[in-house]
């Protein structure tokens, strides 16, 4: 997706500057260890399907590393940011797994184990290193949170966000799932996706939003906030570009089709001017 083959590996440096200095620092103790352990666990299904890292992977690092953020400390504050951690891991999976199975995505899944096959093996080590990172700083909001003396305007504030996101995107999934499995062959305009051309993205950017927030209400000191706050980021821009490239295939596949130009002139791709 363009930039993105720049920028994932520019945020992974990042997440590698910033373990160094906490451990400079003495800041990066036991629990960082314990993620990123659980992490590349969560994302070790890239040896047997590359393309599934970055769902059944991104799903599963997401239980695992909230999950062992809670049972390390389980202050509130941790509980809160957490527990939404782990609901969205289970939430993912879960939706992965229906997707999968569906007669409307069987192209998809076809296409992508023929990408599967062709991919080297040190390919893989390198994006289970990657993506083991990733999913590691995805879970230190909840680590950053503990320093919170109970609950904060601002970690509820993020929680807030964090649930917002989530209904949002597993509201659009479904309306997504469904309208896919009624008409295969044509875009979904309906529900959500009749205002709005990647509501599910939307969702997500809300999700990540509130991870951000919650790490800087929790962040004691610039490292805290740095660490909380570097995975989160990622994501939002990914899911930018996501976007953008789903509307050029989008537009490739059913650009000839006059109801697809209509409803991509009256709708936004994430909001209004974005």
């Amino acid at each position: 997706m363009g930039p993105i083959r720049f920028i994932f590996p520019a945020f992974v440096f990042a997440m590698w500057v910033i373990c160094g200095i906490g451990i400079a620092n003495g800041q990066w103790t036991g629990i960082h260890w314990l993620l990123l352990g659980v992490a590349h666990l969560g994302c070790a299904i890239i040896f047997v399907n590359f393309v599934q890292v970055f769902s059944y992977g991104y799903g599963l690092s997401m239980v695992l590393a909230n999950g062992a953020v809670m049972a390390w400390q389980p202050a509130p504050a941790v509980l809160l940011i957490g527990g939404l951690g782990v609901l969205y891991g289970l939430r993912l999976t879960w939706f992965v797994y229906t997707r999968d199975r569906t007669q409307g995505y069987s192209a998809t899944r076809t296409k992508g184990d023929r990408a599967n096959a062709g991919v080297p093996l040190p390919l893989r080590l390198f994006m289970w290193v990657s993506c083991g990172w990733l999913m590691a700083f995805l879970a230190m909001p909840a680590w950053v949170v503990g320093s919170v003396p109970g609950m904060t305007p601002g970690v509820v504030a993020g929680g807030a966000l964090m649930l917002t996101g989530l209904l949002l995107e597993a509201l659009a999934d479904a309306q997504k799932q469904a309208g896919k499995a009624a008409n295969p062959g044509s875009f979904v305009a309906t529900g959500l996706y009749a205002r709005l051309r990647h509501p599910n993205y939307l969702g997500e950017i809300i999700f990540q939003a509130g991870l951000v927030v919650a790490a800087i209400a929790g962040g004691m000191g610039g490292w805290a906030i740095a660490a909380g706050i570097a995975g989160p980021l990622y994501i939002v821009i990914l899911m930018y570009y996501a976007a953008k490239d789903q509307d050029r295939q989008q537009g490739e596949r059913y650009g000839h089709d006059t109801a697809y130009q209509t409803w991509r002139q009256k709708t936004h791709s994430l909001l209004p001017g974005l």
